[in-house]
């Protein structure tokens, strides 16, 4: 966790000079060599897809493709501390939402009141960007637009993609092979859209060293880090760990030229993340009640 909110921080200022879909096609294409290429060391038979796990690896596909393009978006346009919390809060309060409409799940006020305040803490943060008590020094009304609409989408794909992880886990998936088959729909996405735009040329200069190290030290190693806690940990520990990324990221916005101090923003990851880490104890201890 800490190397991928120090790695919003870094991605946030490379995005600056390189466009997103351009980022993601090379980094998410290394990232997937890289563990095809391990898992290849193994056998044919770690690389097959069996039709059992057809369906929970596509949603997997579909929610990753559109978690990281959301997340990358937001952070060329909006504060690294801010995209963080935003995709942090709105994937338990969207896991809530599912939940009640979709599985029928009645929920005690307790968790209702932590998801409204997820909301609210949601709420001023979208505030702060929108009208420049941000911690960003450059102000883009327009850009922020569609960074927090990108950071909305991203959040709300979060808890599909974990639930679909977790049924990869149950029949019998491991965390490399899920990193190796999860984006291949990313990468033709931005392949796509890289082709259509600003085309897939890196600078050979310290950008490149930038796109190396971010994929490594943000994307390959977090990433295997959190398919292991997903599939070997309680999902309340999960949750509960990532509900502090907010403040972390914004302890370690400190070291972009782009950005100041705001109290604003410390004010509402704040509340995003008591509120979110209320919710995860609340609902785990109905849930582990339910099973009693």
């Amino acid at each position: 966790m800490l190397l991928a909110n120090a790695n919003a921080v870094f991605a946030g200022n490379l995005l600056q000079r390189l466009h997103p879909f351009t980022f993601l096609f090379w980094s998410f294409l290394s990232c997937s060599l890289f563990f095809l290429g391990r898992l290849a060391l193994q056998g044919r038979e770690a690389l097959a897809i069996s039709g059992k796990v057809m369906v929970p690896l596509v949603v997997v596909n579909c929610t990753t493709a559109l978690n990281w393009i959301g997340y990358y978006f937001a952070l060329r346009f909006v504060e690294p501390a801010i995209v963080s919390a935003i995709m942090g809060g709105v994937g338990p309060l969207f896991m809530i939402l599912m939940e009640r409409f979709y599985f029928r799940r009645l929920f005690s006020a307790l968790v209702w009141g932590a998801a409204f305040g997820v909301l609210a803490g949601t709420c001023l943060l979208v505030w702060a960007s929108l009208f420049g008590h941000s911690g960003l020094k450059v102000y883009n009304y327009a850009g922020m637009l569609v960074g927090l609409s990108a950071a909305l989408a991203g959040g709300a794909s979060q808890a599909l993609n974990t639930l679909a992880t977790k049924q990869l886990g149950i029949r019998g998936w491991n965390a490399g092979q899920i990193m190796a088959h999860r984006f291949y729909l990313l990468i033709l996405c931005a392949l796509v859209l890289a082709l259509q735009g600003p085309g897939l040329a890196v600078p050979l200069s310290w950008t490149l060293v930038g796109v190396v190290l971010s994929t490594l030290m943000g994307v390959i190693v977090p990433l295997w880090v959190l398919q292991r806690g997903i599939l070997l940990s309680d999902p309340f520990i999960v949750a509960a760990l990532l509900s502090l990324a907010p403040i972390i990221a914004y302890l370690f916005q400190g070291m972009d030229s782009r950005l100041s101090w705001s109290g604003v923003s410390l004010a509402g990851c704040l509340i995003v993340v008591v509120f979110t880490i209320c919710s995860v104890v609340v609902k785990h201890k109905e849930t582990r009640n339910e099973q009693a």
